[in-house]
């Protein structure tokens, strides 16, 4: 009988591999494909050659749609990828402390069901804060794999350990896919690159977490007829666009800067769209979203996108116009001494 370890490089190479490759591209690096995978094959075990050929095969797949590094929807999300894990994060990581504070009010079940959505968030930006985007996502597909199982399970059991954060499943799913998408060749893992997304989800997370403090302590029966003063509904209410607003400035500023690729800075614009789902807390916990809070959402993330866009390409051009001068790169005049 054959075993498994010596079945599985077979099976792999049964596998269509070069026959996902767009014409083009295959008719050009075909053999060398093949080479690497057969090397591979060789001197890998079957979960290292596994990996191997869903590396080269979602490869293919993204040269196939167009969302390779190469092409220029691909550098948008890879400039997008980094500020959506930072956003989604943020907002797990808000949950978990609601969750935490709401432990007299929450089953043990309602806990291990939401941190099961929330928590691969966290942990996937903490990978991405080491540089380590492969397992950042992992747990991005884990996180959305996990809230599809729980939106299905609450089509058959509506409890609320699988609604309590079913107005939030839409968010997190979107963000998830554009994560997944995206080229991890082009992401930003630089130092800098990283300081920015971990910056931008604790200058996400901090203030909403203050904002939850506000009804923390109602009861979740209690949220659909509780009146808040008008001051604590405002704030409620300003907690939908703050992410927005963090997101927006950072985009204003790397879409500002002269030598910044402005597909990728554009990215941060397409890492702020995904917000437009976000409902005020804690209305998300139990009552459906209507269109007027999605309309009133896109409006307010379109004005602070076209504000920030039109701020940073006249902060872009001024900065460029400063380094270059009136007729050429600034530099030393030729009747200067010390040319």
């Amino acid at each position: 009988m054959t075993d498994s370890p010596a079945s599985a490089p077979a099976l792999l190479r049964r596998l269509p591999l070069t026959g996902l490759y767009p014409a083009g591209y295959r008719a050009a690096h075909g053999e060398e494909i093949t080479a690497v995978f057969a090397e591979a094959l060789q001197r890998a075990d079957p979960r290292t050659a596994l990996r191997e050929w869903a590396a080269l095969a979602a490869h293919a797949v993204r040269l196939r749609t167009r969302l390779s590094s190469s092409d220029p929807a691909g550098r948008i999300l890879a400039g997008a990828a980094p500020f959506l894990l930072a956003g989604a994060a943020a907002l797990g990581a808000v949950q978990l402390l609601i969750g935490l504070l709401l432990g007299g009010s929450a089953t043990d079940t309602d806990w291990a069901v939401g941190t099961a959505q929330t928590a691969p968030w966290v942990l996937a930006l903490v990978c991405a804060a080491l540089g380590r985007w492969a397992p950042a996502r992992a747990l991005v597909l884990a996180a959305v794999a996990t809230g599809t199982a729980v939106a299905v399970a609450a089509l058959f059991h509506p409890t609320a350990a699988f609604t309590q954060y079913s107005e939030l499943l839409g968010l997190w799913a979107v963000t998830g896919v554009l994560v997944l998408i995206a080229p991890p060749d082009a992401v930003d893992l630089s130092r800098r690159g990283r300081s920015w997304a971990v910056g931008s989800a604790v200058a996400i997370a901090l203030p909403m977490s203050g904002i939850a403090l506000f009804w923390i302590g109602t009861w979740p029966e209690e949220y659909p007829n509780v009146l808040f003063p008008p001051s604590t509904q405002a704030l409620l209410d300003a907690s939908t666009a703050w992410p927005v607003l963090v997101l927006s400035l950072v985009y204003l500023v790397r879409l500002g800067r002269p030598n910044t690729d402005p597909l990728q800075a554009g990215g941060v614009a397409l890492a702020v769209l995904p917000w437009t789902l976000m409902v005020a807390p804690p209305l998300y916990r139990s009552t459906p979203v209507d269109a007027p809070d999605l309309l009133r959402n896109a409006g307010v993330v379109l004005a602070l996108l076209a504000t920030a866009t039109a701020a940073g390409i006249l902060r872009r051009t001024s900065r460029r116009a400063r380094l270059t001068g009136p007729v050429g790169p600034v530099g030393p005049r030729a009747s200067d001494p010390a040319a």
